[in-house]
């Protein structure tokens, strides 16, 4: 019931609309997430397996939510399908030598790849917090800060596969831009790229008039001035994640909740998702 008050209270922040100027409404979201963290189970948080749970104000900063098991079953639901996908286009996870995790938060989908044989496993992530945590508690993870904008700190050609789970659902048309050009840059040719979005699925968000924008293919966002936060939000039509990825990137796959809600929800996926491959 609670999660529940939370996603209509964010909802009705976001159909709402409210004129905030500059970095206000981001200090205000920010207040509004310790308070949520503030209001969870002290006691939640423990090891799971071998690996400890993060606390609840860092789940709730990746996740929009205290709430440890779905950080846990969603993270797990994330990497059994993205293993699975992979695999299904020839590109089997476990042959992988260098895979990256693009805003790895505090590790939802991290933690998961403990069993792999991968040479180097890394993430990255502009809140230097949640990079202490993965390094100070995923010790088969090398996590690195970053800046909200580009460049990443790896060489040229360095990943077999990077992955951005719920990053270009938070960002603006310029820096998504941006950061699919790096990513274009630290990916090897034929690597691959999986990354998600607020397509179809997600419209309910949007006002009649930029429905219409959707419907004609343009990018819509709402408070481009909290970037990089989850109280930005950007909702991509297929045409322009298409138009975006130009001929850098070979789509091999997308997935659409609406087409395909068995997947949805056995994927734990409200976005749609995109992998591709780096020409």
């Amino acid at each position: 019931m609670a999660a529940k008050c939370r996603r209509q209270v964010k909802n009705a922040i976001l159909r709402a609309r409210i004129p905030f100027k500059g970095r206000l409404i981001a200090t205000a979201w920010r207040g509004y997430e310790h308070y949520v963290s503030w209001r969870a189970n002290p006691d939640d948080s423990a090891v799971v397996g071998d690996l400890a749970v993060p606390p609840a104000r860092l789940r709730v900063l990746v996740a929009g939510t205290p709430d440890h098991t779905w950080f846990l079953e969603s993270g797990r639901a994330h990497t059994t399908y993205l293993r699975a996908l992979l695999a299904e286009h020839g590109q089997p996870i476990d042959e992988m030598q260098s895979i990256l995790d693009f805003g790895c938060g505090c590790g939802r989908m991290l933690r998961w790849w403990k069993d792999l044989p991968a040479e180097s496993i890394h993430g990255c992530d502009y809140n230097s917090e949640l990079v202490r945590w993965c390094n100070g508690h995923l010790d088969f993870v090398e996590a690195r800060a970053t800046e909200l904008s580009p460049p990443l700190p790896y060489e040229a050609q360095r990943f077999d596969l990077l992955y951005a789970l719920s990053i270009f659902t938070h960002l603006t048309t310029d820096l998504a831009e941006r950061w699919l050009s790096e990513m274009h840059r630290v990916l090897r040719p034929g690597g691959i790229l999986w990354f998600t979005t607020h397509g179809r699925s997600l419209t309910d968000r949007l006002s009649p008039r930029e429905q219409v924008e959707f419907d004609e293919g343009n990018i819509v966002v709402h408070f481009p001035e909290a970037e990089g936060m989850n109280l930005c939000s950007m909702f991509w039509p297929e045409a322009a994640v298409r138009r975006m990825l130009s001929d850098r990137f070979e789509v091999l796959a997308r997935h659409d909740p609406l087409a395909d809600p068995a997947t949805a929800e056995r994927s734990r996926l409200p976005h749609d998702a995109y992998l591709v491959r780096r020409r």
